[in-house]
């Protein structure tokens, strides 16, 4: 894998960067804004991590969790029930980040052991 070329990344800085925007279009609702500011962020930043320095399998699990951690947000900030607008402009990007995390999980082992042949130090 070539830096900043795994399209599953740049659906999730993208995913990362849709969350981080629907707060201006969406009403606040208890720490929705909190939560929609540090998931998009997180999302952005490992995805950025994972563009930079590809062949990691470990930070794509993290990425996962990340992701997974979003779409679990509404729930966790008790903004699911109240004003699902908010909460859905949560979940559809965080549904994308965690699809496409899952996704890159395969290539960056690919690459890994590619790199790191078996028995070698």
């Amino acid at each position: 894998m070539k830096r900043w070329t795994g399209w599953q990344n740049w659906v999730v800085v993208a995913a990362g960067a849709y969350t981080l925007l629907a707060m201006t279009w969406t009403n606040a609702l208890g720490y929705s804004n909190g939560y929609m500011m540090t998931g998009g962020i997180a999302l952005i930043v490992i995805g950025a991590v994972n563009l930079a320095a590809p062949g990691m399998p470990v930070a794509e699990w993290i990425q996962v969790a990340v992701a997974a951690l979003v779409v679990a947000s509404p729930w966790m900030g008790s903004f699911a029930s109240g004003m699902h607008g908010v909460a859905w402009n949560t979940w559809i990007p965080g549904v994308v980040a965690l699809v496409a995390s899952a996704m890159a999980i395969q290539p960056a082992m690919k690459s890994y052991r590619e790199h790191h042949p078996v028995g070698s130090v």
